[in-house]
């Protein structure tokens, strides 16, 4: 099943965050408890964890860019020869991630 990653909302104030670190490429696994990515906002650093296996199969961001909370960042699957969605279908199902403010 293609899963979503959401930019967490639980961000305070910020409106835009920008990431700075891909700690997986695209076709790797990831175990529960993975860091996936890192992001900043204006008061905190944003490490962003797997809660659950996946494969990292499609990244909507780079490096250095900027998104908003709730923005879609990543699609993730089950098995990694899941086809991926057509552009512009909708994904309903998010994955569930940890993430540890610093």
């Amino acid at each position: 099943m293609i899963k979503k990653l959401l930019i967490p909302i639980e961000l305070g104030e910020a409106i835009e965050v920008r990431l700075l670190l891909w700690c997986k490429t695209e076709g790797q696994q990831l175990g529960a408890g993975d860091a996936l990515l890192e992001f900043e906002t204006d008061k905190a650093l944003v490490l962003v964890s797997a809660s659950q296996p996946a494969v990292l199969r499609h990244c909507f961001y780079r490096e250095g860019e900027w998104m908003k909370p709730g923005d879609t960042a990543a699609w993730l699957s089950d098995e990694p020869d899941e086809p991926l969605p057509a552009k512009g279908d909708t994904i309903a199902e998010e994955l569930l991630v940890g993430f540890d403010v610093t």
